[in-house]
C-alpha cells in the first residue's frame, strides 16, 4: 500500500492513487488542465516542462506545438536519469541554441521532471536592468558634466593663477600678484601669496645688497694687497685674479674670466711653470723667479684648494703669489754673515785649543794645580765654541745640499750604546742614568756616523733638560718599512708651540738656559731628511720629552741619489 502517481505517454490522463486503511482515492488530472494550473508564465515563451520516463520516454510535456523530440538527447535528460537527484545545468540543442535547465527524479513518479528555458529568455530581466541602469547613468553624467565644468573652471582658474605666478617667483621675478575673485579659501591662499612674495623681495634686495657689500669690500681687499691672488675653477678657468697678481703675469683682468689660466699666461716660461705647478699636490709650494723693472725678483707660489663650508667636495683652487724676495736677500747675506763669521773664528779658536793642550801636556814646564784648572776650563770652552762653529757650517753645507751621505749596512744598536758612552762622562755629573732599549741587533742600511751624530745631539739635548738624578731612555724598533730611534727624558717637556719650531735653527724655548746654539735638533732634521725619514718630538705636560726619528729600510745610493729599494 503505497502512493503511486501514473503517468502515461499514449494517454492524456495522470492517475493518482492515495491509498487509505481499507480503500484507496484515485485522481485523474488532464495533462494540459495540469500544466496550465503551473501558470508556466515566469519560463519564457520557450520555456517548456517535460516528464521523462526511468527509460528515456517522453511522457508528458507543457507544450506539445514544440518540436521536443530529441529531449532523451539532451544532456540533461541524461544527467537527470543518471543522478537520480536534483540538480540544474546548461546546454545547447542539436541547432547550437543555448539553454539553461533544472531537473529533479521522482520515485514515486519513475521519471524526471524536466524545466527547460533559452539562455537568452533566462538573462533577459537582468539584460534589461542593466540598460535602464546605464540610461541613468547616463543621463545623470549628461546633466553633471555642465556643472563639473564650471566647478572646476571656478576653482583651477586661481590655482593656475598661483602656479605660473609660483614659476616666475622661483625664476627671481618678485614682481607679481595674484587676484582672485571669491570669498572662500582661494581668496586666502591668494592673499597668503601675494604676502610671501612681498616678503621674498624684501629678502631678496637685502641679500642682493649685502652680497654686493662683501664683494665690494672682498675685492678692496684682495685689490689692496701686495701678494697675488689667482681664483679658478676645477677647469682651470679664471674666476677672479688680484691687480698684483694681473701685473705679475701679464693678464687682462677685464677679458680674463671663464678663460683657461694657462693660456691667458703670455711669458713661456711662466706658461712651463704654473703648468706643472698645477698638477702637484694641493697645499704645495713653488719658487720661481721673475725679471720686474730690470732687476730679478723671487715669487713664491703656494696652490690649495677651495671648498665650502660644512662640504666635503671641491670647488677650486686658489693661487697666492708671494714676493720673496726680501727674505730671500736677508737669508743669503745672514748665511754668508754666519759662515765668514765661522771661518774666522774656526782658525783662531783651532790654534787656542791647540796651544791649551800643548800647555796641558807640560810640555813648556810644570804647571801648579790652579793654571791647570784654568787651563782645563779653557779648553772645554774652546771645545763648546769649535762645537757650535762645526755646527753651523755644517748647517750650511746641509742646507745648500752639499752633506756627504754613505751608505752602509750598520748596527743601529751598537751606534746607540757608543753614543750614550761618550755623553756618559757629562750625564754623570747630574747623576743621570741611561737605559738603552735594544734586545736585539738593529742592521740597517745608513750613513753610520750620521746616524751616530743624530743620537749624540739628542742624548745631548736630553742631558741638558733633564734634572739631576734623572733618567734618559734610549730606544727602537722596527718593523718591514721602516725604523724607528727615540731617546725619552724626565725634564719638564716641552710646551706645546715648540713642539714643532723646536727643530728651527737657532729656535730654543724660551725661559730655559740649558745654554746651547739651537742648532743640534735642526742638524738631526736635516740627517733624517736626507735619510728620507723625518723627525718630530712628543710630549706630556710634567712627564718629559720625547723626540723620534724614523728611516726607511732598504737604502741604496746611486749616483749621489739616497733610494729606497724594496
Amino acid at each position: 500500500k503505497k502512493r503511486t502517481v501514473t503517468v502515461s505517454k499514449d494517454k492524456d490522463d495522470i492517475i493518482i492513487l492515495y491509498p487509505f486503511e481499507s480503500f484507496f482515492l484515485k485522481f485523474v488530472l488532464k495533462k494540459k488542465e495540469f500544466f496550465d494550473s503551473l501558470n508556466l508564465s515566469n519560463i519564457g515563451s520557450d520555456g517548456i516542462v517535460i516528464i521523462l520516463s526511468r527509460a528515456g520516454d517522453i511522457l508528458a510535456c507543457s507544450d506539445i506545438s514544440k518540436d521536443i523530440s530529441d529531449a532523451p538527447l539532451w544532456p540533461v535528460s541524461s544527467q537527470a536519469l543518471k543522478n537520480l537527484s536534483s540538480a540544474a545545468s546548461s546546454f545547447k540543442d542539436k541547432k547550437g541554441k543555448e539553454y539553461l535547465a533544472a531537473y529533479s527524479f521522482s520515485e514515486s513518479l519513475s521519471a524526471a521532471v524536466i524545466v527547460r528555458q533559452s539562455r537568452s529568455d533566462a538573462y533577459k530581466y537582468a539584460l534589461s536592468m542593466k540598460k535602464e541602469a546605464i540610461l541613468i547613468l547616463l543621463a545623470l553624467a549628461f546633466s553633471v558634466l555642465p556643472v563639473a565644468y564650471f566647478i572646476s573652471k571656478t576653482m583651477s582658474g586661481p590655482i593656475l593663477k598661483i602656479t605660473q605666478a609660483a614659476k616666475k617667483v622661483s625664476s627671481g621675478d618678485f614682481n607679481q600678484s595674484v587676484s582672485v575673485n571669491s570669498s572662500d579659501e582661494l581668496k586666502d591662499l591668494a592673499e597668503t601669496f601675494n604676502d610671501m612674495i612681498w616678503q621674498l623681495k624684501l629678502y631678496s634686495e637685502m641679500q642682493i645688497e649685502k652680497i654686493l657689500k662683501e664683494r665690494k669690500n672682498t675685492q678692496a681687499v684682495l685689490f689692496s694687497t701686495e701678494d697675488g691672488i689667482v681664483m679658478l675653477d676645477l677647469q682651470y678657468n679664471l674666476q677672479l685674479i688680484n691687480r698684483k697678481a694681473s701685473s705679475l703675469l701679464k693678464i687682462d683682468p677685464e677679458t680674463c674670466e671663464n678663460k683657461n689660466f694657462i693660456s691667458e699666461i703670455k711669458e713661456e716660461k711662466l706658461k712651463d711653470f704654473f703648468g706643472e705647478f698645477l698638477r702637484s699636490d694641493p697645499d704645495s709650494s713653488k719658487e720661481f723667479e721673475l725679471d720686474t723693472a730690470g732687476a730679478k725678483r723671487v715669487f713664491k707660489a703656494i696652490i690649495s684648494e677651495i671648498n665650502m663650508p660644512d662640504k666635503k667636495e671641491r670647488n677650486g683652487y686658489l693661487i697666492a703669489i708671494y714676493d720673496i724676495t726680501l727674505s730671500k736677500e736677508l737669508e743669503r747675506i745672514k748665511e754668508e754673515f754666519l759662515h765668514s763669521i765661522t771661518h774666522d773664528l774656526r782658525n783662531p779658536m783651532g790654534a787656542i785649543k791647540g796651544f791649551v793642550e800643548f800647555m796641558l801636556k807640560e810640555i813648556p814646564g810644570p804647571l801648579t794645580d790652579a793654571q791647570k784648572k784654568m787651563l782645563i776650563s779653557m779648553d772645554r770652552a774652546a771645545f763648546r765654541l769649535l762645537g757650535m762653529i762645526n755646527n753651523i757650517l755644517d748647517i750650511a753645507k746641509m742646507e745648500a745640499g752639499k752633506m756627504e751621505i754613505n751608505i752602509g749596512e750598520t748596527d743601529l744598536a751598537e751606534v746607540a750604546r757608543k753614543s750614550a758612552e761618550l755623553m756618559e762622562s757629562l750625564a754623570s755629573k747630574k747623576k743621570i742614568t741611561f737605559e738603552i732599549l735594544a734586545d736585539s741587533p738593529y742592521v740597517i742600511a745608513c750613513d753610520a756616523q750620521l746616524i751616530e751624530r743624530v743620537f749624540i745631539n739628542l742624548i745631548g739635548n736630553a742631558v741638558k733638560f733633564t734634572p739631576e738624578n734623572g733618567k734618559i731612555t734610549i730606544g727602537m724598533k722596527k718593523d718591514r718599512e721602516w725604523f724607528y730611534g727615540w731617546v725619552e727624558d724626565t725634564g719638564e717637556g716641552l710646551p706645546k708651540d715648540y713642539v714643532d719650531k723646536v727643530f728651527e735653527k737657532f729656535e730654543q724655548v724660551k725661559g730655559q738656559k740649558a745654554g746651547g746654539t739651537g742648532l743640534g735638533l735642526t742638524i738631526c732634521k736635516h740627517i733624517t731628511k736626507a735619510h728620507l725619514g723625518d723627525i718630530w718630538a712628543e710630549q706630556e705636560d710634567g712627564k718629559g720629552a720625547r723626540f723620534v726619528f724614523k728611516i726607511p729600510i732598504g737604502l741604496k745610493k746611486y749616483e749621489d741619489k739616497v733610494y729606497v729599494s724594496h
